[in-house]
């Protein structure tokens, strides 16, 4: 079975492990890229690193980075006034120096995320959203836009999101392999990501939005539960944006791509307010591999 995930953030990476761990299971990860960011003169891939260190089970405790790093470099930048808020692990940052260096040889992101996935011993094909430069800007309360990283790293996710913009992504092509792992695939999958911030990004790629629009079985897992994402700012970012509350708010979100919605038994009154599509109520949190194979399993089934 061909099975293709969007995915972005912690969320994905983690139900990406558990499809990954199937019997019978062909993988493609379709990954956000909004979120690189060239941080001490890096290019620095967020997503698609966390998607590959999760599915090689070496990521951090937190699900970023990696597991056991050691932050000498990182630390070290403090002694020249540089700002290290950014804190990128000294293995972490082997990885960082591989890509830059690749890159700024002419090497596409897609044929360099091919080897790192290959360096990690991951099977399932991890794919960049697109080669082109896509970065997520946010419009803040006080009329500010500011980078995706700004935000989230720098700023702590504190400020009220007004608006969002996916800048490059009206002319940027999906990357090689993207929209035929999305239209060969039997099943779609919309990681539980962060709708605006993780996925919006993808879905901003016109070629991407069509294959999936076009796809006959779609089905996204919510990042809520209870009103509220285990990680991140997703409930926040929603209701700011003027998303309906909790699940309805995840529905429309991605209304007119989906056909089912996996959201967490303990939310199951939800599905009363949920019109036009099927919905799965089950228990979504996957802290671990077991637990996110045992979910992979009944969306595949589903």
């Amino acid at each position: 079975m061909k099975v293709t995930e969007l995915s972005g953030g912690v969320g994905g990476a983690r139900l990406a492990r558990g499809l990954a761990a199937l019997d019978g299971v062909d993988l493609s990860l379709v990954v956000n890229v909004a979120d690189d960011e060239r941080i001490h003169g890096l290019h620095i891939s967020p997503d698609l690193d966390t998607v590959i260190y999760t599915l090689a089970g070496v990521e951090g405790p937190e699900g970023w980075g990696r597991a056991g790093d050691s932050f000498a470099v990182n630390e070290e930048l403090a002694r020249f006034g540089v700002d290290n808020s950014f804190r990128l692990g000294d293995r972490d940052l082997a990885l960082n120096l591989f890509r830059s260096h690749r890159i700024d040889q002419g090497d596409s992101l897609s044929e360099v995320t091919r080897r790192i996935a290959e360096g990690f011993g991951v099977d399932a094909t991890v794919l960049p959203a697109t080669d082109d430069p896509v970065r997520t800007r946010i419009l803040t309360e006080d009329g500010t836009w500011i980078s995706f990283q700004e935000y989230f790293v720098f700023r702590h996710h504190r400020d009220r999101v007004k608006e969002l913009a996916f800048d490059g992504a009206e002319t940027a092509e999906p990357a090689p392999g993207v929209t035929e792992a999305i239209e060969g695939a039997d099943l779609v999958i919309i990681g539980p990501s962060n709708p605006p911030l993780s996925i919006w990004p993808i879905l901003a790629i016109e070629g991407v939005k069509k294959s999936v629009e076009a796809h006959p079985r779609v089905v996204a897992v919510s990042p809520l539960l209870g009103g509220e994402a285990l990680k991140g700012p997703a409930a926040h970012v929603m209701d700011s944006l003027g998303l309906p509350e909790g699940n309805t708010g995840v529905a429309a979100a991605y209304q007119g791509l989906i056909d089912l919605l996996v959201i967490d038994q303990g939310d199951a009154d939800d599905a009363e307010h949920i019109t036009g599509l099927e919905v799965l109520a089950t228990d979504i949190r996957i802290p671990d591999a077991a637990t996110a194979r045992r979910l992979a399993a009944e969306i595949v089934a589903a």
